[in-house]
């Protein structure tokens, strides 16, 4: 296929070796290349360009201006391409180059440093961030991010691959002290409720739940995090609807506030969403490393501390 760009690699280096012998034959015998031919390639680049780069009027021939601007970015173009050829010859493709993670927070403090452990060992180079995942969302569809852990499966979007991580039940959280029915109408009716910001889908997903169950607490308190959220509760301002690996993430002991079932059952899905054919087994292997992690640190506090949602709580259901 014949360059678009008025000139090749080749050519590049010929004319680079022209600039700096200012002689068509030291250029030549440089590149084990006629004279003529070396005339030939820089008068057609020339052409492809449609500018002056050498003045034959002089002895030795120098550069245009156009031709020294030419020059500088030859020289860049050539030392990118002998980089690339460096590194495609000496790369390790075993290991990924560059892989960027997104995660949801509940999950970093639960899987963080077993999780940047894994993907340090199976890549290059690699940056994990946290926050809000419609934000991680949006930053996987525009390719600013190669994997999303979090509650969006952006299930409108095809060429995607998903790998389930965790499933867990949405609770009603009460201030350790409360002792009144433990149904969600007589619990707002004694507490203020307390928001996800609206802007998270953790929010968003609540704020459904509560009109399903025609439900419209007043909207006094609305905080940015899961610590804000559950601290608020723990110290008796409110209650507010959450999940346990949110609790387990805030750090909040579980001693400190009461979790109660909620009437009508509301799940969260933590997803691994990636871009399909990109990353190899890259994706599963994480999921899979992910779930061990999940088991190894969360599940056994939550069953242990919670028996009664033992059946709700699961990994990569």
């Amino acid at each position: 296929m014949s360059s678009s760009f008025g000139f090749e690699l080749k050519t590049l280096s010929v004319f680079v070796l022209v600039v700096e012998t200012g002689n068509l034959t030291l250029a030549a015998k440089r590149t084990a290349l006629s004279q003529s031919s070396v005339s030939q390639i820089l008068t057609q680049l020339e052409d492809a360009l449609g500018v002056e780069l050498m003045d034959r009027s002089v002895r030795p021939m120098a550069a245009t201006t156009a031709g020294r601007f030419f020059y500088d970015r030859a020289q860049g173009i050539l030392a990118a391409a002998e980089m690339t050829s460096i590194e495609m010859r000496t790369a390790d493709y075993k290991l990924l180059r560059h892989v960027k993670v997104a995660l949801v927070d509940s999950i970093i403090t639960a899987v963080g440093k077993p999780l940047i452990d894994v993907i340090d060992a199976r890549t290059q180079n690699w940056s994990v961030i946290s926050g809000q995942s419609h934000l991680h969302s949006h930053m996987l569809l525009s390719k600013q991010a190669d994997i999303t852990i979090s509650d969006d499966p952006l299930d409108d979007y095809s060429g995607l691959s998903r790998h389930r991580i965790l499933s867990e039940p949405f609770v009603l959280a009460v201030p350790n002290d409360y002792a009144g029915p433990r149904d969600i109408k007589s619990v707002f009716k004694k507490y203020n409720f307390i928001r996800y910001s609206s802007a998270t889908l953790i929010a968003q997903k609540i704020e459904r739940y509560l009109r399903r169950e025609q439900l419209d607490p007043a909207a006094h308190l609305q905080l940015d995090n899961s610590f804000a959220v559950v601290a608020a509760v723990s110290s008796g301002i409110g209650c507010t609807i959450t999940t346990p690996l949110c609790l387990f993430q805030s750090g909040i002991k579980q001693h400190q506030v009461q979790l109660l079932a909620l009437t009508e059952p509301l799940m969260r899905h933590i997803n691994l969403v990636s871009r399909e054919h990109e990353l190899g087994d890259l994706p599963m292997d994480i999921a899979n490393d992910c779930r061990r992690i999940l088991t190894q640190k969360y599940i056994n506090v939550i069953h242990t501390n919670f028996p009664w949602m033992k059946d709700d709580v699961k990994v990569g259901e």
